[in-house]
């Protein structure tokens, strides 16, 4: 591999480390002791913190290479999350000292992760029904692992306008306007066209429709309802908490959840040793000099 004229750098390195002490080289960057996470004093700890640093460095230079950019709302929800873990509120982080670090990890940390997904998604990796077969019988499934999920479609109110009753109370008008839009349905109006024109729900968007559901995660209220009703079924309104519903049952499955882990498992599994070996690929193409000596 080609020498960079920073290698002059070394002779320099042969007293003891401080903060700012170089301790490697990456093509033409420069790692200080500082810039690594040390968990633990012995050598082969620190010396794994520099080998973890050089492999961050030339992934984020591929990341600039690709045009890699984290999305801004997955941005802004790991901001909230950090935020919410520390007890501020959004605001306060952002006027903290050390707003500026959080900032930067977190667009570094979702920047490697598209990386890694770009890399392993050009890969096109798969799980063979053979490595399958052999991690079941390897770990097999237990009783409760068949989990039931469902899909439904939902029309959700909490509020509405009084105006025009003052002899009812809200409940009893949410529940008469939900009356109505479930004869309206039955005799032929579109339950997607109703809930995208009437639903207080996010999921108004989606005609009301969620996506699958774990049964035994569900409020009481639902299962009671679902309960009673069969495929399509349109049913009458019921409270939850502050607002009422009105749904229908679009499918129910069983799914085996644990052949679902196991093959979530063998392609995390299949995916960290291709993006590895595709990093190792990044070294063997950079230069690098590690001064262990500093450690």
């Amino acid at each position: 591999m080609k020498k960079l004229p920073l290698l002059a750098l070394a002779t320099c390195l042969n007293v003891v480390a401080a903060p700012n002490s170089i301790v490697a080289i990456v093509n033409d960057e420069l790692i200080t002791y500082d810039a690594i996470t040390i968990t633990s004093n012995a050598k082969a700890a620190k010396l794994a913190a520099v080998n973890h640093q050089i492999d961050t460095l030339l992934q984020m230079d591929k990341v600039v290479q690709l045009g890699i950019e984290p999305n801004p709302l997955a941005v802004n929800n790991m901001l909230a999350r950090v935020a919410q873990q520390n007890s501020l509120s959004l605001k306060q982080l952002q006027a903290s000292s050390a707003f500026g670090r959080v900032m930067k990890d977190i667009k570094q940390k979702l920047s490697l992760n598209g990386l890694k997904k770009l890399i392993n998604s050009k890969a096109k990796l798969l799980v063979t029904q053979a490595e399958i077969d052999q991690a079941l019988k390897d770990n097999p499934a237990g009783a409760n692992d068949l989990v039931k999920q469902i899909r439904i479609a939902q029309i959700a109110i909490s509020t509405i306008d009084k105006a025009d009753s003052l002899l009812q109370s809200e409940d009893e008008l949410i529940k008469d306007f939900l009356t109505d839009l479930a004869d309206k349905i039955k005799q032929g109006e579109s339950f997607s066209a109703m809930a995208k024109l009437h639903s207080q729900d996010e999921s108004y968007k989606n005609g009301g429709e969620s996506g699958w559901l774990v049964s035994k995660r569900l409020p009481k209220e639902f299962t009671n309802v679902i309960n009673e009703l069969t495929p399509h079924e349109i049913s009458k309104p019921f409270k939850v908490g502050n607002g009422w519903r009105l749904i229908k049952v679009i499918e129910q499955r069983e799914v085996d959840q644990h052949l679902r882990n196991i093959k979530s498992a063998l392609m995390r599994q299949k995916e960290n040793t291709y993006f590895n070996n595709w990093t190792k690929k990044l070294r063997q193409d950079a230069y690098i000099e590690i001064f262990d000596h500093k450690l």
